[in-house]
């Protein structure tokens, strides 16, 4: 009788673990995420979101009974705002852990082709959790700027434009760190060393690349140009670029009108001696080295190539200019641009 009671409670026990191992298994281990499109990124803005995470698009459970009790014996009672990153087929344990993990996965950004502050606010917030009016607050605000040596005008000097991760929740004082952090690194000692037998600062070598980078869209004609304007600030000649002239202006257009270098806007190089204030874009290393390392020659005078090839005719003389320049301004009439 006692050795069928034995019997009895040793089965019991063996019909609980098995039970009990299986619905762990149920609960914990069997695959229940799906991802309904090519992206299984889950991005939690707020505390409201993260109440209810699976009802973004995109990422679904199979079951959410299992899911419900898995958070409630795993204690998962927040989740934190942020980017997470799941694979197909995952677990409610995988899950769990990854929420677990804060949600700093990492996002690719790449700068370029940004001319301001506004358009640099607009990319970081498109990709990132805060949204551009966080950022170009942060990029307007000089007393933060100043911790990382420049302001409004020379944002752009600490910010060499390239391919990122970022972590999705990153802060502005974070991204200035890593853009400081960055340029300094950019700044060898061999570039160094270029601009002071330039006599340039190195602000100044930026501000010159803003303005070679907008005049030319041929990388390849960038040490060329860069020569140029470097013969004619060591002659004392104005620079006289047609982009410092329009920068800041509202229409963008490709001709350059009286009002335009009459202006007493402080980035009119016709109106105004030297090198402007700050730079007009955002200079990638290329068009800084470049400038570094131009080209020598004695051209002076430099007039857009007709047919809108972004390209450049160049000239020593003014009446060779003034011939290269009227074959351009009959190129935009006839093709009727304004």
């Amino acid at each position: 009788m006692k050795m069928n009671r034995y019997r009895i409670a040793v089965a019991l026990v063996i019909a609980l673990v098995t039970i009990g191992a299986f619905g762990f298994y149920i609960i914990f281990r069997i695959p229940n995420l799906e991802c309904i499109s090519d992206s299984c990124v889950m991005e939690i803005r707020s505390e409201r979101e993260s109440q209810d995470p699976f009802q973004q698009t995109g990422i679904k459970l199979s079951n959410t009974l299992t899911w419900s009790i898995a958070c409630r014996l795993k204690r998962l009672e927040f989740i934190k705002p942020g980017r997470y990153k799941f694979l197909p087929g995952m677990s409610n344990r995988d899950v769990i852990n990854v929420f677990r993990s804060g949600g700093e996965s990492t996002v690719t950004i790449r700068i370029d082709d940004i001319t301001n502050p506004e358009a640099l606010a607009g990319r970081l917030g498109h990709y990132l959790l805060h949204d551009s009016a966080y950022f170009h607050k942060a990029f307007t605000d000089d007393s933060l700027l100043s911790v990382f040596g420049t302001d409004q005008l020379l944002l752009a000097t600490i910010i060499r434009p390239n391919t990122y991760e970022f972590y999705w929740n990153m802060t502005a004082e974070s991204f200035l760190k890593r853009m400081k952090i960055e340029n300094d690194k950019f700044w060898t000692q061999e570039r160094t060393q270029a601009c002071e037998s330039m006599q340039l600062s190195k602000t100044d070598a930026i501000i010159l690349a803003s303005i070679v980078k907008a005049e030319t869209a041929a990388l390849s004609e960038a040490p060329r140009i860069a020569g140029l304007y470097l013969n004619r600030l060591r002659i004392g000649m104005p620079l006289q670029s047609d982009p410092t002239a329009i920068f800041g202006r509202q229409a963008k257009t490709q001709r350059v009108y009286l009002s335009d270098i009459q202006s007493d806007n402080p980035y009119n190089t016709y109106r105004f001696q030297g090198l402007p204030p700050g730079p007009i874009n955002f200079p990638e290393a290329s068009y800084i080295d470049a400038v570094l390392k131009p080209e020598v020659h004695s051209y002076i005078y430099m007039c857009a190539e007709p047919g809108g090839t972004g390209r450049h005719r160049f000239a020593k003389t003014l009446q060779e200019h003034e011939r290269n320049r009227r074959l351009y301004v009959d190129w935009l009439d006839s093709a009727g641009i304004r």
